[in-house]
């Protein structure tokens, strides 16, 4: 997967763009502990035109700084991102579980417990990534 992919990945309405939440839940997917006033900080900073959306060239400018300079593996993002219901970056313990049963993997929630490193009660991707190795 490409820059471009994560991109559309997170792109739900396939404008172009990442508005508001869309951005923010691509920071959450990559990030722990990230608050809406920092996503809102976040997206002020990268929003060079201030059009109130991340364009593709916006994105790609400054997605070393917020994702990490090594594009994540991204072989589960599909998955991840079909049971984020409600489209916020982060699985519940439920969803993850749900998931990792369709792909064929028991979960012990133990596991779940231990891939959850901020102890918030979610998973972001780099985590359920870690969950499903």
């Amino acid at each position: 997967m490409s820059l471009r992919d994560l991109f559309n990945a997170f792109d739900t309405d396939g404008n172009g763009t990442l508005d508001r939440a869309e951005f923010g839940a691509l920071l959450r997917a990559f990030s722990t502990d990230l608050d809406e006033p920092s996503v809102l900080a976040i997206m002020a900073d990268v929003d060079r035109d201030r059009n109130g959306c991340v364009d593709f060239a916006e994105f790609e400018a400054v997605a070393a700084k917020h994702i990490g300079a090594e594009l994540p593996d991204l072989r589960y993002l599909a998955d991840f991102r079909a049971l984020d219901a409600d489209r916020n970056g982060l699985l519940s313990q439920s969803e993850a579980a749900e998931l990792a049963s369709r792909l064929g993997r028991a979960v012990d929630p133990n596991r779940l417990a231990a891939a959850d490193k901020n102890g918030d009660g979610n998973l972001n991707y780099p985590e359920f990534v870690q969950l499903m190795q």
